[in-house]
C-alpha cells in the first residue's frame, strides 16, 4: 500500500511539472493545492506556489515568495529565506523582498551581503521616491552597527543618492557623516586608508563637484 501511495505521489508531481511545461496555469495551481495537503512545511508550500506563478510571469509570485521568506525567517531558516529572496530578485526588485534579504544578511552576520542588499534596497527606494522607508531602514541598521559598519552603510547611501537621486537633496548631510565616520574608524584602526580613498574615488567619478566639496571638508577637519 505504501508503494502505491508513493507512486501516486510521484505521478502527481510529474503531472504538476507537465502542466507548467504546457502552460496550463490553473490546472498547475489546482494540482499544487492537492499536493500541499501532504506538505507539513507551510513555507515550502508558498515557495512552490511562487515558483509556479513565476513560471507564468505572474507578479503574484512576489507575495508568495515574501510569505515564504517571512516564514523561513520566523523558523530560523535564514539561508532558505536568503535563497528565496535572491530568486525573486532576479524576477523583480521589490522593497519588501529586499528588506527581508537585508535582515537575513544582518542576522547571519554577513557583512558583504548586508552592504549589497542595502545598496539594492536604496536604489529601489530612491527610484520609487520612497525615501521615508529608506531613512527608517537606514536608521534601524545604523544604530545597531559598529562604527566601521556605520561608515560603510553611510557610504553606500551616499553612492545611491549620487546614482539615483538627480536632485541630491540629502547628499551633503550624509557625505559629511560618511567622512566623519571614516575618519573615526581610521583613528580606531577599524578601517584602512585605502577604504576611504576607494570611497572618494567613486564619488569623484559619480559627481566631481561633490568630490571637491568632500576634499575641502576633509581638509578643514583634519
Amino acid at each position: 500500500m505504501r508503494v502505491l501511495v508513493s507512486e501516486s505521489y510521484n505521478i502527481a508531481w510529474f503531472t504538476l511539472a507537465d502542466f507548467v511545461t504546457r502552460g496550463e496555469k490553473e490546472r498547475a495551481l489546482s494540482m499544487h493545492r492537492l499536493l500541499m495537503h501532504s506538505v507539513q512545511d507551510v513555507a515550502i508550500a508558498h515557495q512552490l506556489e511562487g515558483d509556479i506563478l513565476l513560471a507564468f510571469a505572474d507578479d503574484g509570485a512576489i507575495d508568495k515568495y515574501y510569505t515564504a521568506a517571512i516564514l523561513y525567517k520566523q523558523s530560523g531558516k535564514y539561508q532558505q529565506a536568503i535563497s528565496v529572496c535572491l530568486q525573486v530578485s532576479l524576477f523583480k526588485e521589490d522593497e519588501r523582498i529586499l528588506e527581508v534579504l537585508l535582515d537575513m544578511y544582518v542576522l547571519s552576520n554577513n557583512k558583504s551581503g548586508t552592504l549589497e542588499a542595502f545598496s539594492r534596497l536604496a536604489k529601489v527606494c530612491i527610484s520609487q521616491n520612497n525615501t521615508e522607508l529608506l531613512q527608517k531602514i537606514f536608521d534601524d541598521h545604523f544604530l545597531q552597527s559598529s562604527k566601521l559598519m556605520q561608515a560603510l552603510l553611510t557610504a553606500r547611501l551616499v553612492r545611491a543618492f549620487l546614482l539615483y537621486d538627480e536632485e541630491n537633496k540629502s547628499i551633503t548631510k550624509y557625505m559629511h557623516k560618511t567622512l566623519d565616520l571614516f575618519q573615526a574608524s581610521l583613528q580606531s584602526s577599524e578601517l584602512q586608508q585605502t577604504d576611504l580613498q576607494k570611497f572618494l574615488s567613486e564619488v569623484k567619478v559619480l559627481n566631481f563637484d561633490e568630490y571637491k566639496k568632500a576634499e575641502i571638508y576633509l581638509g578643514n577637519n583634519l
